[in-house]
């Protein structure tokens, strides 16, 4: 044990007796991590923004498909609603989300009330998502497209 004590104690010292890292090769290894977490910390910024505008796109996709089945299930061609429960403008809402359903009062979208405000033509196809009084912004990547 001893002769493995001497070897390391030999052979792990530099060249000249050196025991440690240089000011230079630390200043190398910090501006490398330094690089890498500039590159993740961007990247990941990127993903969130991203992640906002697909959550906006799907619940627009929800929305619709709700409005679809509201006008199915009560066998309209249009729907003269001014707005969502919830939005700023209740005049006429359209209720989608039913927190009790009951056969004359479904709930047609998902689990929870929508985020944002929607507005739509006399035929139910969205034309606009806005943000909702109190609500979160709509994300920059969130449009309304086509179907």
């Amino acid at each position: 044990m001893q002769s493995l004590y001497r070897y390391f104690a030999r052979n792990m010292r530099g060249k000249k007796g050196q025991s440690g890292f240089t000011l230079i090769e630390l200043l190398v290894v910090v501006t490398i991590l330094g690089v890498l977490a500039a590159i993740v910390t961007l990247s990941l910024v990127g993903l969130t923004t991203n992640a906002q505008a697909k959550a906006c796109e799907q619940e627009y996709k929800t929305v619709q498909a709700g409005l679809d089945a509201y006008m199915a299930n009560n066998n309209v061609d249009s729907v003269t609603g001014t707005g969502l429960a919830g939005t700023a403008d209740m005049t006429n809402p359209v209720v989608l989300y039913n927190k009790t359903p009951s056969a004359t009062s479904p709930t047609y979208v998902r689990n929870s009330p929508t985020h944002w405000a929607y507005a739509w033509d006399g035929t139910g196809r969205i034309t606009a998502i806005n943000q909702a009084s109190g609500g979160p912004a709509v994300p920059p990547g969130c449009i309304v497209s086509g179907g």
